[in-house]
């Protein structure tokens, strides 16, 4: 795949950028992501001159998110797009659906007997993070699976990047992009998305049905997108070229 143009009409596009693994380099540990002052400055004057029309596209909660990239709050869709706030001031609009107490508890019981799990909660979800001990991979399929059958139709399963996360069903990055491009300050203008993940491949069906442009973070033969860049720190360069 090439690379994307670098030039971009701040008045007609609309930037949608997923957050671990193409903003910022995953890490072992959720919580230890953190946005540094040059990232979250770029991301202000981009969102600035786009006209608000910048949103970050994350697996993660919104909370998390404003964690990340204090003191700075920007439009978002989190978990899978289960969350969305429109504006930086807007309250958040969350999952109808919880995941059942039982259903957590078991993960967390697993999570809590492993050192090397991780079990991250968010509205509507959660998402069992094995990155620190890869070879409790299988286990935590078993556990899943197991979990998503009691589960029906009402969930589904997200495999990720070292994790897996049970959501609830009807929503995905695609769905988020496409209902905030009904709206001010999105509406009318040109979708760009960069994701680097199976997950985000719903985000890169639905921009390049809008005629927009898609970008993966890494070389994937099968992947939806158009364009690629090789790594994070290409997407701080790009971000910073069509700035420029």
């Amino acid at each position: 795949m090439p690379s994307p143009p670098v030039t971009a009409d701040c008045a007609r596009t609309a930037l949608f950028l997923d957050v671990d693994g193409t903003l910022l380099e995953i890490r072992d540990r959720p919580e230890d992501v953190v946005a540094d002052a040059g990232l979250v400055d770029l991301l202000e004057t981009l969102s600035s001159a786009f006209g608000g029309a910048l949103s970050l596209i994350s697996g993660r909660s919104i909370a998390q998110i404003d964690r990340i990239f204090a003191p700075a709050r920007f439009a978002a869709a989190g978990a899978h797009g289960a969350e969305i706030r429109l504006h930086p001031d807007d309250d958040v609009k969350g999952a109808k659906r919880a995941l059942p107490a039982g259903i957590l508890s078991r993960l967390s019981e697993l999570a809590d007997s492993h050192p090397g799990l991780l079990l991250e909660r968010k509205d509507g979800g959660a998402s069992l993070h094995y990155r620190m001990a890869p070879e409790l991979e299988a286990q935590c399929r078993r556990l899943v699976d197991k979990l998503m059958a009691e589960l029906g139709e009402e969930f589904r399963l997200i495999p990720g990047k070292m994790g897996f996360e049970i959501a609830p069903r009807g929503h995905d990055k695609g769905k988020a992009i496409a209902a905030m491009m009904n709206r001010e300050p999105f509406a009318g203008r040109q979708p760009v998305f960069i994701g680097d993940d199976v997950t985000d491949e719903d985000g890169f069906r639905t921009v390049n049905e809008m005629q927009g442009v898609s970008v993966r973070v890494g070389q994937e033969d099968d992947s939806a997108a158009d364009y690629t860049l090789g790594s994070v720190a290409d997407v701080r360069h790009w971000l910073q070229s069509i700035m420029d």
